[in-house]
């Protein structure tokens, strides 16, 4: 049950930020540990565990424990209370030795509450007393990016990118502790060497955060070429329509989504306020014109309105989901592969139409794509690309060798992707990363 719960909330934040895990091996899979992190969000212990292969086991502001519903949440996932008025913890002390010494993992926020800035505040020595007292190892945690998405006082988390990495653990020397560890100095020093490694990845991360909410705050990019495409398809689309006749019953219609389309980027350069969620929505929004488009379009211009549309939609869909394991620059790359794989599959199904053509180019594409980017479960993406594409020209009564130029197109398309690095005019303006980085 608790891995069931860890996959959805994990699949869940994936899609609502941008979220990455570095140093997983670092925590063992099985033997007593302390797991140490900073605190700068309610999201924090959610951040730490989902990843994990194994409980772990937090302590937690005891008022937490009385709110309905939540409280019984947090002592399913294993959780205990701690009260954190002065002089009240030794019960929770107690509760974590025993933890410890049952072989268990344990997590812990040293510093005892929320960071205000994102900084890391001054850490208690109660992570030094378990460790020296149990003989166990400590993995310091940086959560970098969590004071963005939850800042303290606001009442909801937003969108933003979140950085989680596990260090390598901190094992205290046998002779150091039987000489020293009664000492509060040697306690400090133990938190100190935590303090450290958890501010060796904090620094940057507070640094990046600064600069990424300097990108968000930038104007947004001048119409980007591929996003021209549609226009390009608009016009050609007219010609093809008033010359098999169809202007007159589908032909209106061919216009009016991009309209709708280019008045959106119209608003975006002129009114729309900068932020993360605008700058997705604009990246995707070619995507929602596919969606919306794609039955007038072949309506106006007589070329095929395709097969097992949905299956290719679903195929598509969960193709985009593996992206959100992946950096922005190699999304927004695959956008602009599909945009242009669409249309120009459209452009040749007014020489060769076959219903299958537009499934061919973008499944092959993504398969491509996914595999020379090496991206997340992408030998399950091209066998289910595979299984999809061959079952569908099975069933097909139409001629399969008139897709020759389809199944070619995806490759020239990834030469185009490979020679004309793009990289949005916000983040080049903002300095944060060089075409060449962003290829």
């Amino acid at each position: 049950m608790l891995k069931l719960i860890n996959k959805t909330l994990l699949a869940l934040f994936r899609v609502i930020f941008t979220l990455e895990y570095h140093g997983l091996h670092h925590v063992p899979a099985q033997g007593a540990v302390i797991v140490a992190g900073n605190h700068p969000s309610y999201l924090d212990p959610i951040l730490v565990f989902l990843p994990l292969r194994r409980p772990l086991r937090f302590m937690a502001w005891d008022a937490l424990f009385r709110i309905p519903l939540a409280g019984q949440v947090m002592r399913a996932l294993g959780a205990f209370p701690v009260d954190l008025r002065k002089g009240k913890g030794e019960a929770a002390f107690q509760q974590a030795l025993k933890v410890l010494n049952d072989g268990e993992a344990l997590g812990i926020f040293p510093e005892g509450q929320r960071s205000e800035t994102g900084a890391l505040g001054e850490l208690k020595t109660g992570v030094a007393r378990l460790a020296i007292a149990t003989n166990t190892p400590i993995v310091p945690v940086t959560i970098g990016g969590a004071s963005r998405v939850w800042p303290k006082w606001k009442l909801l988390p937003k969108p933003a990118k979140l950085v989680v990495r596990f260090h390598e653990p901190l094992t205290l020397d046998a002779a150091e502790i039987a000489q020293r560890g009664e000492e509060k100095e040697f306690h400090q020093e133990v938190m100190q060497r935590v303090a450290t490694r958890i501010n060796r990845s904090l620094q940057p991360a507070l640094h990046e955060a600064a600069q990424l909410e300097r990108l968000y705050a930038q104007p947004p990019s001048n119409i980007r070429t591929y996003e021209w495409a549609p226009l390009l398809a608009a016009l050609i689309g007219t010609f093809v329509s008033l010359k098999r006749d169809l202007w007159s019953s589908h032909g209106s219609h061919l216009w009016l989504p991009l309209a709708a389309y280019y008045f959106y980027l119209a608003a975006d350069l002129l009114f729309l306020k900068p932020s993360r969620t605008a700058k997705w929505l604009r990246n995707s929004m070619p995507i929602w014109l596919i969606v919306v488009w794609h039955t007038w379009l072949t309506h106006a211009t007589g070329v095929p309105f395709g097969e097992f549309n949905l299956l290719l939609a679903i195929s598509l869909v969960a193709t985009f989901f593996a992206f959100f394991y992946e950096d922005y620059y190699t999304l927004q790359k695959f956008v602009r592969g599909v945009v242009v794989s669409y249309y120009a599959a459209l452009l040749l199904m007014v020489w060769w139409p076959h219903p299958l053509a537009v499934m061919t180019s973008l499944i092959i594409f993504a398969v491509t794509f996914c595999m020379r980017y090496q991206i997340l479960a992408h030998r399950w993406i091209a066998a289910a690309g595979a299984l999809l594409l061959s079952g569908a020209l099975w069933l097909t009564e139409f001629p399969r060798a008139t897709l020759a130029p389809f199944a070619l197109l995806p490759f020239v398309v990834m030469v185009y992707l490979h020679a004309f690095s793009a990289v949005a005019y916000d983040i080049r303006k903002a300095g944060i990363v060089t075409s060449d980085a962003a290829a």
